[in-house]
């Protein structure tokens, strides 16, 4: 069989005719006849438009899940009580007078003109570069203009009493990805995939434009929830599209390619930034590919493989005669009756308590029912609680090293973020290959384990060595995001389809939770106890690896449409090689429908 313009063989094309048959091989042993059709169709022009679409979701996130070291970076600043005590500024000597020392109130009372009395003072009546807040304990401040002329920390005044206030910043956007998640999850399975790129890039756009035009912090971090919702529910929702539409064997080339132009822009953001320092621009100009999205969905089609799962034969038909028509496919038998087997198929292959869980499925409010009817089966009970922990640990470890650019460097963020963009590129081309033949949980284990131990490893390095210091995280984080990526392929894996982007809805939920966190250590518990965030991050990677092994083997094995198709790999990865040929898979060919 060739792999584009595809001629069946009478093999192959026995495998078609027969979509619950599983083939001989060992990885393919629970084939549910989608992934063989998909084989038949390949990979060529028809899938593009809809990685393209998951590009463009990509594009935005570096600017909005990674830039707050550029957009909301913490500037030097010195507080005044008295605006005319700037006047006496040294231009030559910022490092004495911009000490981030705060004003105690014996400080400030008794100074007439002080902005925390007198509200009618304006900026334009102020000397040049000193500005009015309104604070007890910094009335009148000036920033250090020298590497940021603007950033929403100087814009919005967040020093002193405010600067906790800036962990906000990151913490609004984690938040609104979990929510984003969650309900793009459960649109994406009951509506399709499609309808949450859609509403999500809409939506998305609003976000943007209250960014920009925001007059106060609190809308934007409204701006913020906005985009964390919409980007990652898109996000979720268009990953999941590709993955469906890709056959088994190009897979992990495509999962793992996906992941590039997320690592180039991060590139490309450092770099713009260096050169643009006010962050109003810097972020127009990063967050401006989500205007293209809207139009372009409109050349993108619905998985046909949640379309057959919901029995909408007619609709998966058409696209997949389209499929077949840009790919030059050719099948032996018509490809309506596939799609009629595939069907019949699907449905026999559920039993009554099946269909009472699929029928739970489609409402929301039956959320728990579904989770305990899950949780009865081992490898699924596995599956959701290993997964998420994994996922949590994660994000805090891939997250924490990203956004801790201010910490680690106070004179170079834009060469720590460009370097995080350059170890990210190179770690996802390095473990484009070795997925392939060393499998998910060797990349993600050993990923997650080593990037843990360099990181504690760094504590152990004199600050005067800070070249070692430099290899010890980059080499960390180099291996925690190739990992990561490679996560993002195993996730949707492990789901059956029914609940597949609910399930990988939930898992990255749970992972925007440790992003979450990473702000509080890197912002506010870093201010306080140097070691923390090396500490934390290196143990979370740590812990992580340990609970890899727990969870089965997906590589070039096709995904699950059901949850017995899940219970018989769990069973089969339990068993190994020997049991996998065994009466298990024996009873599975000879369609069995008993077998749990």
């Amino acid at each position: 069989m060739k792999t584009n313009g595809i001629e069946m063989t009478h093999k192959n094309s026995t495998e078609v005719k027969s979509p619950s048959a599983a083939t001989n091989n060992a990885g393919d042993a629970d084939d549910d006849g989608f992934d063989s059709l998909l084989s038949a169709v390949g990979f060529g022009l028809w899938q593009i438009p809809c990685i393209f679409m998951v590009i463009i979701v990509a594009l935005v996130l570096p600017v909005n899940l990674v830039g707050v070291s550029l957009l909301s970076p913490p500037v030097p600043f010195r507080c005044f009580a008295d605006p005319t005590h700037a006047l006496h500024r040294d231009p030559s000597d910022n490092s004495t007078w911009f000490n981030d020392a705060c004003l105690s109130v014996d400080d400030v009372v008794g100074v007439e003109g002080t902005a925390a009395d007198d509200q009618t003072a304006t900026n334009s009546t102020l000397p040049l570069e000193v500005h009015a807040t309104g604070m007890v304990s910094c009335p009148y401040v000036q920033y250090d203009t020298s590497i940021f002329t603007s950033s929403i920390f100087t814009q919005f005044h967040l020093p002193c009493e405010r600067t906790n206030l800036l962990a906000s910043y990151q913490i609004s956007y984690n938040i609104g990805g979990m929510f984003g998640s969650t309900i793009g999850g459960h649109i994406g399975d009951r509506f399709g995939r499609l309808t949450v790129v859609k509403i999500g890039g809409v939506l998305n756009c609003v976000g943007t434009v209250l960014m920009l035009l925001a007059p106060s912090y609190t809308l934007v971090l409204v701006a913020r929830l906005i985009l964390g919702a919409t980007t990652m529910g898109s996000l979720i929702a268009a990953w999941n599209m590709a993955l469906e539409s890709t056959p088994a064997r190009n897979r992990s080339l495509v999962g793992m390619l996906m992941g590039t132009p997320y690592s180039s822009f991060i590139i490309v953001f450092a770099t713009v930034g260096y050169f643009i320092r006010d962050w109003q621009t810097l972020f127009l100009i990063s967050a401006s590919p989500v205007f293209v999205l809207i139009p372009f969905t409109f050349f993108v089609d619905e998985s046909p493989r949640w379309l057959l799962q919901q029995g909408r034969g007619k609709k998966g038909l058409k696209i997949m005669e389209k499929a077949m028509a840009k790919n030059k496919a050719k099948l032996q038998e018509s490809l309506s009756s596939i799609i009629d087997k595939i069907l019949q198929t699907n449905g026999s292959n559920v039993s009554n308590n099946e269909r009472e869980e699929m029928v739970c499925l489609e409402h929301i409010h039956d959320g728990g029912k579904q989770m305990w009817q899950y949780l009865k089966n081992p490898g699924m009970r596995v599956i959701l609680i290993c997964t998420p922990i994994i996922w949590f640990l994660h994000s805090l470890l891939y997250l924490g090293v990203a956004i801790n650019a201010n910490n680690f460097t106070s004179t170079n963020p834009f060469l720590y973020v460009g370097l995080t963009g350059v170890m990210d590129g190179a770690s996802i081309l390095l473990a484009t290959p070795l997925t392939t033949c060393l499998g998910r949980k060797v990349l993600v284990g050993g990923g997650l384990l080593l990037s843990g131990v360099l990181l504690l490893v760094d504590l152990l390095v004199p600050i005067d060595y800070y070249w070692i210091k430099w290899i010890l995280v980059m080499t960390g984080f180099f291996l925690c995001a190739g990992s990561f990526q490679v996560n993002y392929i195993y996730a949707p894996e492990l789901f059956p389809t029914a609940a597949r982007n609910r399930g990988t809805a939930f898992v990255n939920m749970i992972g925007s939770v440790g992003f979450l966190c990473a702000p509080l250590i890197t912002t506010i518990l870093a201010r306080y106890t140097w070691w923390a965030a090396s500490v934390i991050f290196g143990c979370s990677g740590i812990v992580a690896s340990l609970l890899v092994p727990l969870l089965p083997e997906t590589n070039n094995k096709p995904m699950p449409e059901t949850l017995k198709d899940v219970e018989r790999r769990w069973r089969a990865s339990r068993g190994g090689r020997k049991k996998m040929a065994g009466s298990d898979n024996t009873g599975f060919i000879s369609g069995d429908k008993t077998m749990i």
